[in-house]
């Protein structure tokens, strides 16, 4: 039996959107069974369907898309926060190295300050060298000072794969010489440390750029902590700071012993009395311990310079000062405070032990016009006057009142024999 098609059905294939797909296959078999007019209805209603489906998938593709542009946002907001967090960490530890260098106020305090520099870095070992002529001597005993010219050499000598960078940042074990740059007895202790790595930066003289003052070395166990792909900006800004404040208290130290030293003598001066002496009359008096002071005037010094010249008399002079520094006590406090007036300052000294003191200094005096063959001269001696200090009394009141004392000394010692 010929099948005939009906008027109007639909015998072109669908819409592309739906062809060879399930909802397709089923659209033409409805559509047969569809009263006759109603096939362009159901066909617009298939066809919304199809844009509606179409549309569906897009959103769920765009959704997707969606989801992970969120997770790849996600991932890049934590690598931010990590990467926030560990600049804001370095920057609290720089703020902190900052105000332990700012703080240096004399290079006596420096050891101190890198036990505490070594702490506020969160490193195993950090080490400090300075140059031997710059700043030997302004250290303690067993401060690293090497020479200009090995630590120079020590610095040339690093490797550095980006030569456009002035630190060595790497491996320790790939360090010609770790002992140079990292106490021997550390890395002994801690053999790890050769595994790890270290920064080391040259410390450079603000004034003088090329000149290298120093050398700041860090090292620590993690191999990766200090690497070429890690920034160091911080660690070098702060070599600078470092490095210039080192220098400002090395040469404000220099400007006070200038100040506070005898030129001729080297001995210290009336300015260093009067700075220091007060405290030591201040602990004295807390402690409830006697302070005596010597004032010492040379006899017939005039003489010497008239016959042997103001050369000879400097002489002289340098040679008293040294021979005094030799008798006194570590704490006591010998000043010269101008011409051939020298005082003793002596804590825990009453008249008894000032009085074996002046004696001591009597002697010494006569050794040096010995040595010096003065016995051509009226004769050099020394007379001295002594003073116990009361409580509330000044250093400049207790000067003046050993000071009278000494012409009291001068006036009844007048027939010394010439030496």
């Amino acid at each position: 039996m010929e099948h005939r098609s009906r008027p109007g059905r639909l015998d072109t294939p669908m819409s592309n959107s739906f062809e060879d797909t399930d909802l397709a296959a089923k659209a033409l078999e409805l559509e047969r069974f569809l009263p006759e007019g109603r096939q362009v209805e159901f066909r617009a209603l298939v066809a919304a369907m199809a844009d509606q489906a179409a549309r569906n998938s897009r959103q769920a593709d765009e959704a997707a898309q969606y989801r992970d542009h969120a997770r790849r946002l996600g991932g890049q907001l934590k690598r931010l926060q990590e990467i926030f967090k560990a600049n804001d960490h370095a920057f609290a530890t720089f703020r902190s190295a900052l105000t332990l260098s700012r703080r240096l106020r004399t290079m006596a305090e420096l050891p101190g300050m890198l036990t505490d520099l070594t702490r506020a870095m969160h490193v195993h070992t950090l080490t400090c060298l300075l140059s031997r002529e710059l700043f030997a001597g302004f250290l303690s005993p067993g401060f690293p000072c090497p020479s200009h010219k090995s630590l120079t050499t020590a610095l040339n000598a690093l490797l550095r794969p980006d030569a456009s960078r002035r630190v060595y940042v790497g491996r320790i074990s790939a360090l010609p010489r770790p002992d140079f740059f990292f106490d021997p007895a550390v890395l002994a202790q801690c053999p790890e440390l050769l595994a790890g790595s270290c920064f080391i930066a040259p410390l450079a003289d603000k004034y003088q750029p090329k000149r290298r003052i120093g050398a700041l070395a860090m090292a620590d166990t993690d191999p990766d902590r200090y690497n070429m792909q890690k920034g160091t900006d911080f660690l070098e800004h702060f070599c600078e700071v470092l490095a210039g404040d080192l220098l400002h208290v090395k040469i404000h130290e220099e400007l006070t012993r200038q100040r506070e030293s005898d030129e001729l003598t080297g001995i210290p001066n009336r300015a260093y009395l009067r700075r220091h002496g007060p405290a030591l009359l201040a602990l004295a008096e807390r402690q409830g311990s006697p302070v005596s002071l010597l004032f010492c005037d040379l006899d017939r010094f005039k003489a010497v310079n008239d016959t042997y010249g103001h050369e000879t008399g400097d002489a002289v002079l340098r040679d008293v000062a040294r021979a005094m520094a030799g008798r006194v006590r570590a704490y006591d406090l010998l000043a010269r405070l101008g011409g051939d007036e020298f005082v003793v300052l002596l804590p825990n000294a009453g008249t008894e032990q000032a009085s074996v003191m002046a004696e001591r200094i009597r002697h010494c005096v006569a050794e040096v016009a010995r040595d010096r063959e003065l016995s051509g001269t009226p004769g050099l001696s020394v007379s001295i006057g002594m003073a116990l200090h009361t409580p509330g009394q000044s250093i400049d009141a207790l000067v003046r009142e050993a000071d009278a004392a000494m012409y009291v000394d001068k006036r009844t010692d007048d027939q010394k024999c010439p030496l």
